[in-house]
C-alpha cells in the first residue's frame, strides 16, 4: 500500500475584512480556500493549477504553518498538525520545505550562498560546522554548482543558478516534502527544462513528494502525477495527469486548456473565451462559483453548489453536466 505523506479533508481559510479604526468589527469573510481536500502519495508530484488569486498559494502557506487553517484538518504521514507539539512542529518544519516563485527575493543578499544554504541546519539541528561545510558543498554539487559558489553572493549568479541555490537550501535538511511554488516562472524559457530536470532528478535520487503550484500548464503535465484545478478557493477537478489532459470535463478546466500554447503549431484547439471577471472571494456566488462565467450554465447551477464526485476511474469534477 502507498504511503500517503500529505492529506488535506476539508481545509479551509477565511480572512476577516473589518471596518472602523478604533472600534474595528469584522464585516465579511475572504474565503481564499473553502473546502479544499486531496492526498499525496510517497515520490508522487501533485499538481495544483488555477489563475492568481484561485487559492493555491494560501493552501500552500497553510501546509507550510504559515497560516492557520479556519476548518478542516490537515494531515502528514497520518497525523493531524493540529495535534502537533513543540518538538513535533519542530520536526515536521525539518522535513517540509519550500522552493519560492521569484529566485532575486527568496535569497538575502548579505548573506554568502554557503551560509543560505546552511541556515536551515544551523536552525533546526546541532552539527559540528565541518559537517555543516560538507552538507552544503554536497548539495551545492546535486544541484550543479561549483563548490566555489559557497563563498560567493547571489547577484553573482544569475537566475537560473539562484533558483539551484533555493533549491539547495530545501534539500540540506534531507526533507520528505518539498512545496514548489511557481518554481520557474520567474526564469527565462531557456532556464525552465534545466530546473524542471533537475527537479526530476533529484526527486528521483532521494525519494521525495513535491506539491507543485503552478499556472503553467506545460510544466505541470511534465512534472505531475495528479492534478487539482482551483477556482475561486475550491477544488473543481482532480485527476491524473494523463487523464486530465486527454479528457478535461469541467468548463473552467477545458477553457484553461484553451488558453494554454499548445505543444506542436499543427494542433487545432476549440477557442473557449470566458465571459465577465472572476467574482470576489469575498461574496462569492450562490451555486457553482464558476456559472456566472459558464458558456453550458443551466438553472441548477446558480441554485446548487456541486460537489467534487468521481466521474470516472480516479477522475473526479465538481459539475452538475457530470
Amino acid at each position: 500500500m502507498d504511503e500517503t505523506v500529505l492529506e488535506l479533508r476539508g481545509v479551509q481559510k477565511h480572512f476577516p475584512v473589518t471596518q472602523g479604526l478604533i472600534f474595528m468589527k469584522t464585516v465579511g469573510f475572504v474565503k481564499a480556500v473553502d473546502g479544499v481536500s486531496f492526498a499525496i502519495k510517497k515520490g508522487e508530484t501533485f499538481g495544483l493549477v488555477g489563475e492568481s488569486g484561485c487559492g493555491k498559494t494560501t493552501t500552500a502557506n497553510l501546509i507550510l504553518l504559515l497560516e492557520r487553517a479556519t476548518g478542516g484538518s490537515i494531515l502528514y504521514q497520518g497525523k493531524d498538525l493540529a495535534h502537533f507539539t513543540g518538538g513535533e512542529l519542530k520536526a515536521y518544519r525539518a522535513s517540509v520545505q519550500a522552493v519560492f516563485q521569484d529566485p532575486y527575493s527568496s535569497l538575502s543578499p548579505r548573506m554568502r550562498v554557503g551560509d543560505i544554504v546552511a541556515e536551515p541546519i544551523v536552525v533546526n539541528k546541532r552539527m559540528p560546522k565541518s559537517q555543516v561545510r560538507e552538507r552544503v558543498a554536497e548539495m551545492l554539487h546535486v544541484v550543479g554548482l561549483p563548490a566555489n559558489a559557497a563563498s560567493l553572493y547571489p547577484h553573482e549568479f544569475s537566475g537560473g543558478q539562484r533558483q539551484r541555490i533555493a533549491v539547495a537550501r530545501a534539500l540540506v535538511l534531507k526533507p520528505n516534502l518539498i512545496i514548489l511554488d511557481e518554481p520557474v516562472s520567474a526564469l527565462d524559457v531557456s532556464i525552465r527544462a534545466q530546473i524542471m530536470n533537475l527537479l526530476h532528478d533529484i526527486q528521483r535520487e532521494f525519494g521525495l513528494t513535491y506539491l507543485l503550484i503552478a499556472h503553467d500548464l506545460a510544466v505541470v503535465k511534465h512534472m505531475c502525477n495528479n492534478i487539482g484545478v482551483m477556482y475561486l478557493g475550491k477544488l473543481v477537478e482532480m485527476a491524473k495527469s494523463d487523464e486530465l489532459y486527454a479528457h478535461p470535463l469541467h468548463p473552467y478546466t477545458q477553457a484553461l486548456f484553451s488558453a494554454a500554447l499548445s505543444g506542436h503549431p499543427d494542433d487545432q484547439r476549440e477557442e473557449i473565451v470566458l465571459a465577465g471577471e472572476v467574482p470576489s472571494p469575498l461574496n462569492p456566488p450562490a451555486g457553482c462559483r464558476f456559472h456566472t462565467r459558464c458558456p453550458v450554465a443551466t438553472p441548477i447551477c446558480s441554485q446548487e453548489e456541486p460537489s467534487l464526485k468521481e466521474a470516472a476511474s480516479h477522475h473526479q469534477v465538481a459539475c452538475h453536466l457530470h
